[in-house]
């Protein structure tokens, strides 16, 4: 009996034996991860607005998209373009003004770096209240609304859009509003954006960088088919410190309905685009720079009736600033 007990405890030793040089085997056969560890060694710029595009620059990344993963915080995000070195995304919503970014590349996990997120302000003006007859800059409070300075001329709200109709005057109003600055550089920004339309023989423009003295400021300003990018001096209109452009265009015409779009990051240098918004067509793309330029003021629009009827409209401004 004793002989049978010990044959039966030796032949279960023998089993797990087996069975444990086995597993040892299986495992000495599994692949290893010989991937390089990825590491992050900035983010550019290290402080950005959600929806804006980032650099990850760091080392060991694999330049097949799939193998990489990125998250900020714990929100994984698509990935726009990579290679090695770097990788492109697409700074998500998150909750804070910090957000930890790290890159899962090939299965390793790099280490984390802080991206500081910068919320955009947007300021805008869409005009939908209650229609305002003609009011002058002698009117106090302003009806236009609480934002809006006429400085000279003439305006009213009709149909929910901003409207001008005073003959053989130029005329312009601001919009103030205590928060907003139009500022550039080091990682500020400003984007401006509105709606207008130009009757026959008249002018309409875009004000931006309007300083405090409201004299100096740019104009982008169209009648007809003539397209002009205008720098004011101290004197303001009509001293025209700057003719930056002065060219006919083909597709700009009178009673047509124009969104114009202003942008800017750097000071002295900023891009204007012009699309026709009954067939979406774009019809003008030009940067401009300015060696002494202003900065940071406000924007505005502009008119100059030169015939009757004067029916020149304005609509839908919006501000981006960072």
């Amino acid at each position: 009996m004793k002989t049978a007990k010990y044959y039966s405890i030796w032949c279960l030793v023998c089993a797990t034996i087996t069975l444990t040089l086995s597993s040892c085997s299986e495992e000495e056969q599994m692949p290893l991860n010989t991937a390089p560890i990825p590491r992050i060694i900035e983010l550019t710029p290290a402080n950005a607005s959600v929806g804006e595009e980032i650099t990850i620059v760091g080392v060991n990344f694999s330049e097949n998209p799939a193998e990489n993963e990125v998250k900020f915080n714990q929100t994984v995000v698509d990935i726009v373009e990579v290679s090695e070195t770097s990788i492109k995304v697409i700074v998500p919503e998150v909750t804070g003004n910090i957000a930890g970014v790290s890159v899962r590349s090939r299965g390793k996990i790099s280490n984390k770096r802080n991206l500081s997120l910068v919320r955009v302000k947007t300021f805008e003006d869409d005009f939908n209240r209650a229609d305002v007859p003609p009011v002058g800059s002698d009117v106090t409070p302003n009806p236009i609304g609480s934002n809006w300075q006429i400085v000279a001329g003439t305006f009213e709200i009709k149909g929910n859009r901003l409207f001008c109709g005073a003959a053989s005057t130029e005329s312009y109003a601001l919009y103030r509003d205590p928060e907003l600055r139009m500022e550039v550089g080091e990682g500020s920004y400003f984007r401006l954006k509105a709606d207008m339309k130009v009757t026959p023989e008249s002018f309409a423009g875009i004000i931006f960088n309007a300083q405090s003295d409201n004299k100096r400021f740019y104009l982008f300003r169209t009648s007809n088919g003539l397209v002009q990018m205008l720098k004011s001096g101290s004197n303001g209109l009509n001293d025209w410190a700057n003719v930056m452009m002065s060219e006919n265009i083909p597709g700009f015409a009178p009673n047509v309905p124009y969104h114009v779009e202003v942008s800017s990051s750097q000071p002295g240098r900023f891009v204007v685009k012009v699309i026709e918004l009954n067939t979406n067509t774009a019809l003008f793309e030009r940067s401009f720079e300015d060696a002494n330029p202003y900065v940071g003021g406000s924007p505005g629009v502009y008119y100059f009736g030169l015939a009757n009827p004067i029916d020149i409209a304005f609509d839908n401004l919006h501000i981006e600033t960072l």
